[in-house]
């Protein structure tokens, strides 16, 4: 993601929670991690990872989500992602 100004006449990029959930998902999958090395990786639970990668409404694993992200990306997430 990048901080510049979105062009004119085009949207900002953004994502659902479900979204970031299965955008989390993915990336570990693409990495060929295991939920435990993800875990491991990150300090944190198996079952953050868990929590992460499957979306519940009103979960409060954003932050977890973006982490995860964040982490196997290399990139900052920043801006409006999510709506």
């Amino acid at each position: 993601m990048t901080d510049a100004p979105p062009d004119e006449g085009h949207d900002v990029p953004s994502m659902t929670p479900a979204d970031l959930a299965e955008r989390a998902r993915e990336l570990r999958e693409d990495a060929g991690l295991t939920q435990r090395d993800l875990a491991d990786k990150i300090e944190c639970s198996i079952s953050t990872i868990s929590k992460a990668e499957n979306f519940r409404e009103g979960d409060g694993m954003i932050s977890a989500r973006i982490t995860i992200i964040e982490t196997l990306t290399d990139e900052r997430v920043e801006g409006p992602l999510y709506r």
